[in-house]
């Protein structure tokens, strides 16, 4: 199998799942919602889904005008995606022992180092803002209790 059905197959998969995220999200009692300010429980799914959508389309195109025959190295481990598995299930575990902040920051500097954006201060600034402006998008704009830290109490 070559990577370019590989990568198709992957953004096949992802624009299924993102549209079963976008279909169910609408079902949900209360739908989206009746406003910004009284958001429902299906608008932040209804978003992921249809960021993965959009993701999973820019994929294939990608995919799609890549050079044909391109192969895929046979017997090569995706040791990135073990490790990026790994860094999530970490962060599924702290998130409630270490609270948000900590295990957002985690989260990001893990991916960041894994797919390689160079300079390890860079990669820590990156985490921490990106941390700040999701804690603040959650807090103030939604008005989302974030998980307090159980560890440090």
């Amino acid at each position: 199998m070559n990577a370019r059905l590989m990568g198709l197959i992957a953004g096949l998969v992802f624009l299924l799942i993102g549209s079963g995220q976008i279909y169910l999200s609408l079902r949900l009692p209360g739908g989206l919602g009746l406003n910004a300010a009284e958001p429902g429980p299906g608008l932040f799914p209804m978003m992921v889904g249809s960021l993965m959508c959009v993701a999973a389309i820019a994929h294939l195109a990608q995919t799609w005008v890549a050079q044909r025959g391109e192969q895929a190295e046979p017997g090569r481990l995706p040791v990135d995606i073990a490790l990026l598995t790994a860094t999530l299930a970490a962060y599924i575990l702290l998130l409630p022992r270490a609270g948000f902040v900590i295990s957002s920051v985690l989260l990001l500097l893990g991916t960041l180092s894994i797919y390689g954006m160079p300079g390890l201060w860079r990669r820590l600034a990156t985490a921490v803002i990106a941390t700040a402006v999701s804690y603040l998008v959650f807090t103030l704009a939604l008005g989302v209790i974030m998980p307090n830290p159980t560890w440090f109490n």
